[in-house]
């Protein structure tokens, strides 16, 4: 498969970042747009981009805070982000697109999708929460306690243990655990700057007002997440107008690396509108109307 590949660099706010778009060989559906995780860069998608190249122009960034882009203080909240998000997308795709929000960058997709509800066709979030409270809030702030003292072997550890279940059944989950391990073990004091804003940020602006999302949403994650548990991130689904919420057999919170064909596959089907029953690599689709999963 051909594709094209645009660098699109900006400012916004006095921040430098990057926008990224790779044309993919059509299939009729609107651009995919693609809002990563503390650790995921614009061009770190792999597979799953690879696979959505097939239907449709794919969209990634490295917003404020994030990849190369600068370093964004974490006094700048989650709208900041979502409006940077906006920007970018006012000059790389001003129609309609479909949204996807893993993790860390579920909060912003989220966010815009709730501030720009015109120009999006539907919403997948892949590891997402309402907000960081109790034994988790602790364990992330002991993150970044671990990254400022400099404790890195520590540090490495706590953050593999709050994404990768330690239970039997997890797909590829040595791979991407030797993956994850020499991608955190390889960080330089710049990342481990950004990784403390962006976390800081996560505790100190939980990015959900209590506004409506009006679009169709579809809440996934593993059903082995230690982090954005399916238990959360059902909750994250009852807040929305319109939400289904599933898990995806044997993967934790990278899901998107154990299971990129299956994640494809759903987001795929939740944006044509296709039936999302009986698929066999997730457990059964609830629909979620405010509060009652049915």
């Amino acid at each position: 498969m051909t594709t094209r590949q645009e660098i699109v660099p900006l400012t916004f706010g006095g921040f430098t970042y990057e926008g990224r778009k790779v044309r993919g060989s059509g299939g009729g559906l609107e651009p995919v747009v693609l809002v990563g995780g503390a650790f995921q860069r614009k061009d770190a998608w792999g597979r799953v981009e690879r696979d959505l190249l097939g239907h449709a122009d794919v969209i990634t960034a490295d917003l404020p805070g994030w990849g190369t882009a600068d370093r964004l203080p974490p006094e700048y909240g989650v709208d900041f982000l979502a409006d940077a998000l906006d920007h970018l997308l006012d000059h790389v795709a001003p129609g309609p697109v479909h949204l996807v929000g893993a993790s860390y960058g579920s909060g912003v997709a989220h966010r815009w999708a709730q501030l720009r509800p015109d120009r999006v066709r539907r919403v997948l979030l892949v590891g997402t929460m309402t907000h960081v409270t109790g034994p988790l809030r602790e364990r992330i702030a002991r993150s970044v306690e671990l990254a400022e003292q400099g404790r890195h072997d520590e540090f490495t550890t706590e953050v593999l243990d709050l994404m990768l279940s330690r239970e039997a059944g997890v797909q590829r989950q040595a791979a991407v655990r030797r993956c994850l391990t020499g991608l955190v073990g390889a960080m330089t004091g710049a990342d481990v700057a950004k990784y403390l804003d962006n976390t800081r940020r996560l505790l100190d602006h939980p990015g959900d007002d209590g506004a409506v999302l009006p679009v169709p949403v579809l809440v996934t994650t593993g059903e082995h997440d230690p982090l954005t548990t399916p238990r959360l991130s059902r909750a994250a689904a009852a807040r929305c107008a319109d939400a289904r919420f599933t898990a995806i057999r044997g993967a934790d919170h990278l899901v998107h690396l154990e299971r990129p064909a299956e994640i494809v596959d759903l987001a795929l089907r939740f944006f044509r509108g296709e039936t999302l029953s009986g698929l066999p690599y997730c457990t059964p689709v609830e629909h979620v109307v405010r509060g009652v999963a049915r």
